[in-house]
């Protein structure tokens, strides 16, 4: 066993304010969206296209692959309920009903 308290070290999830989820690893250190970035902007929230994390949400900073904009390296990975982010969806359809 791990951490000589009967218990293997790991990652785990818990729920903050916001209704996100942050994950916690080594039971140490929680990583939290936080409310402004390196840049000075607010986080934004995307999902990731790649294979490995098919639409996986994830929060990051708004100048990533912008031209001319310099990238802080924020990202941090949004493990969230399904009431607190929408799906993803291709096209968003508004009915004026």
């Amino acid at each position: 066993m791990f951490g000589g308290e009967g218990q293997a070290s790991g990652s785990s999830i818990r729920s903050t304010s916001n209704g996100y989820r942050a994950k916690t690893q080594n039971r140490s250190k929680v990583t939290r969206v936080p409310e402004w970035c390196g840049c000075g902007c607010r986080p934004v929230l995307r999902w990731s296209g790649t294979y490995s994390n098919p639409n996986k949400p994830f929060f990051g900073c708004p100048n990533y692959n912008t031209i001319g904009k310099r990238w802080c390296d924020l990202f941090v990975w949004a493990d969230v309920g399904q009431e607190a982010v929408p799906a993803k969806s291709e096209s968003l359809n508004y009915n004026d009903e």
